[in-house]
This record gives C-alpha cells, sequence and structure tokens, in this order.
C-alpha cells in the first residue's frame, strides 16, 4: 500500500499504540478521582498537557484537551464570540477556511454578527491589503489557518496577527494549525496569536484527540456543560489513553520536526515535478507551500474516477479535504483560486507523511501516469 492521504489521517507511531494501549489496561482510572488510580491518570494528562503547550512555545496559557481539531475551533470561535453576538461584533476570516471554521462563522452570522472575508490571491495566499482594508477598531476575532488543508499554502500567521493588534489591541487572532503541527513552527511567545487550534490524528496520534491552546488572560467560555473538567472549559470525562497517545505523539513530532520537514519538502519536490510532467497534468501552485501537500488537476478525468482507479493499485489520495469530499459541491478553495468547474471536478491531493519514502513516491507517480494515460482513453 502507498498511502498519500496523510492531511486526511495518518497511521499511528507504533509508541503511540503501545502507550495507549497499556493506558487502556493498566492505568484506565478516572483523573478525576481522588484515589491513587485516578492520580496516575490525571498525571499522564498532565504531561500530555506539558507536551503539548510546549509545541507553541508557549509562556503560560491554557491548553484545553478537545476531541478534535473541529471541536477546538468551535470552542475558539463560539466560546469568545457567541456570548457577545447581541453587540454585533465583527468577525474575519478567509475565503479558505476549513468547514469548521467557515460554517461556525457563517452561523454566528445568521445571528447578527458582522461577518467578513478576506480575498486571496492566486497562489492561495492571503491578498494582505484586503485584509488589512477590513480591519477596523471593532474588530473583534480573526481566524485563519496557518496551511490550507487542501492545496498546502503556508499564511505568514504572526504578520496577520501583528496586522490585527496593530488596528485594535484588543482584537482576538486564532488560527486553526491543524494541518501545520509538526510542520511549521509556531511561536506563541514570538507572535501576538491568541488562540491555536491542533488534532492528534494528523500527526500520527490517535483519534479522537486535539485541543486549543490559549493564551494567558485571554478569556473563554465553555460550549459544552457538565462536572466542569478542563478548568471548566470543556466538560465531560477526559479521554485520557488517547490523551496519553497524543502527548507523546506531540513529543516524537515536534523532537523531528526540522528533519522531517527537509524530508518531506525533498519528497513533495519530487512528487510536483514528477506530476508536472504528465501530459494534461497540471500542479496548483503556492509560493509558500508546506512540506507536506500537494494539490494536482487532470482536467477530461473525474477526481473520484481517478481515485479509485489509484485505489485499485493500492494508492490512496483523495479529492480534496476528507471532511467536504464526500458533499457534492464545489471547493471553496479552488473557486477562490479561480480554477473552473473542469479543474475542480478533477482535482487530487496528495499529502506525505512522516512514513512516506522515496520508493513510494517514485512508484506512486509511475501507477498515476499508467492510471492517466488509460483513462485518457474514455
Amino acid at each position: 500500500m502507498i498511502y498519500l492521504d496523510n492531511s486526511a489521517t495518518t497511521r499511528p507511531f507504533d509508541e503511540v499504540i503501545a502507550l495507549v494501549a497499556d493506558m487502556q489496561q493498566n492505568n484506565f482510572g478516572n483523573p478525576s478521582s481522588l484515589h491513587h488510580a485516578g492520580v496516575v491518570a490525571e498525571r499522564a494528562m498532565k504531561e500530555a498537557r506539558e507536551r503539548a503547550m510546549s509545541a507553541f512555545d508557549a509562556d503560560g496559557g491554557t491548553f484545553v484537551f478537545t476531541a478534535g481539531g473541529t471541536e477546538a475551533n468551535n470552542l475558539a470561535i463560539l466560546g469568545t464570540m457567541l456570548g457577545r453576538v447581541h453587540r454585533k461584533p465583527q468577525i474575519i476570516t478567509s475565503k479558505i477556511e476549513h468547514p469548521s471554521v467557515m460554517e461556525t462563522v457563517l452561523y454566528l452570522k445568521s445571528l447578527g454578527a458582522d461577518c467578513r472575508f478576506a480575498e486571496i490571491d492566486k497562489d492561495g495566499m492571503i491578498d494582505t491589503e484586503h485584509f488589512k482594508s477590513l480591519l477596523t477598531e471593532e474588530t473583534a476575532l480573526v481566524s485563519i489557518m496557518t496551511v490550507n488543508n487542501e492545496i498546502g499554502s503556508v499564511q505568514d500567521i504572526g504578520a496577520l496577527a501583528a496586522l490585527t493588534k496593530a488596528k485594535n489591541p484588543s482584537a482576538l487572532f486564532h488560527t486553526d494549525a491543524v494541518q501545520a503541527l509538526g510542520k511549521v513552527p509556531l511561536s506563541m511567545r514570538q507572535s501576538k496569536i491568541d488562540m491555536i487550534s491542533v488534532s492528534g490524528h494528523k500527526i500520527n496520534g490517535p483519534k479522537g484527540t486535539g485541543g486549543l491552546m490559549i493564551r494567558k488572560g485571554v478569556h473563554v467560555k465553555p460550549i459544552l456543560y457538565g462536572g466542569g473538567q478542563e478548568n471548566g472549559l470543556r466538560s465531560g470525562t477526559q479521554n485520557t489513553p488517547a490523551i496519553a497517545g497524543f502527548g507523546l505523539a506531540v513529543a516524537m513530532t515536534q523532537a523531528q520536526i526540522k528533519e522531517n520537514a527537509e524530508r518531506m519538502n525533498h519528497l513533495r519536490k519530487m512528487l510536483s515535478e514528477g506530476l508536472a510532467s504528465i501530459s494534461g497534468c497540471r500542479v496548483i501552485g503556492t509560493q509558500k507551500p508546506a512540506p507536506h501537500i500537494v494539490c494536482a488537476t487532470f482536467p477530461g478525468i473525474r477526481s473520484e474516477t481517478l481515485l479509485h482507479a489509484l485505489e485499485a493499485k493500492e494508492v490512496y489520495v483523495s479529492s480534496g479535504s476528507a471532511c467536504s469530499s464526500n458533499k457534492p459541491q464545489l471547493s471553496p478553495t479552488l473557486l477562490a483560486l479561480g480554477c473552473d468547474r473542469k479543474e475542480i471536478d478533477s482535482a487530487i491531493r496528495f499529502s506525505l507523511g512522516v512514513q512516506t519514502t522515496e520508493a513510494d513516491i517514485l512508484a506512486a507517480l509511475e501507477i498515476v501516469k499508467e492510471q492517466v494515460d488509460f483513462l485518457k482513453n474514455f
């Protein structure tokens, strides 16, 4: 099997699988319990929290464990804006955000929030001048993703956060860093970012894990109520085994972030150049690409058709974002880039991981070319 759909999910590290199994079997206590089994579970969760916070170079603050990136994005946006919606807060995001941000912002818009959407250029980058024109002294929240999940464009989040704060120091800046964790360094200490959302299963950790990093002094209200776990911000008994596995995945990923990024960048260039040499294929380029995502179009061949043709040869790719690829709608990201319907209908996303090899790329390129040439006959 050649697995090139790592932006959808990753295979957990063997060490993570072993830790989760051990926690399930031997350290299964409720971390809220006062007895020894609960204390052991709480210690494991504390270690995972410290590992997560270290990934963002955070100077204090809080890391709230959630069930993944979607919940973390909802907590960041609804937890800061829902209680203020009667004041019609101004919220700025972009036209190429993940559905868990876009749909949440649109929900607030339906309640009366003043929502504005930054344009992007042909390379998938935020149009800085348009972004600046949207900012006012009334701006309450800005949410811009660090790495786009479909085309891999990397935004200069630090600069956008600085522009936001220069216009209104009290405005909050949030970034969806689900595709950035472990690939693109993020520092809260050296930037004006207030909140960062991440997910565990994108970095070889367990599914159903993730969290929201919140800068010290930023006030977020819960969107789930109950027992008051996670300092009152996320009620519900914590999934301690998965959280421990998430923490280990963060630690392992961050320890090799530079080396992994360099290796994946090399493989991404190999893949991009190889795809570009296939007749009719167009690689969607970007000025600042993430090391692990390549989006290409094959006009004349439906993406679903090519996806299943590759699957038959045990090459696994995606026809877009895994969170929306099963819905019959055109990609907002590719539409914003100016792609026409034929290109969008033929787009394939290849995404690499730390376990991807050069042999995988070479073999995949041969199979893609073979299947494209075959499908062109129909």
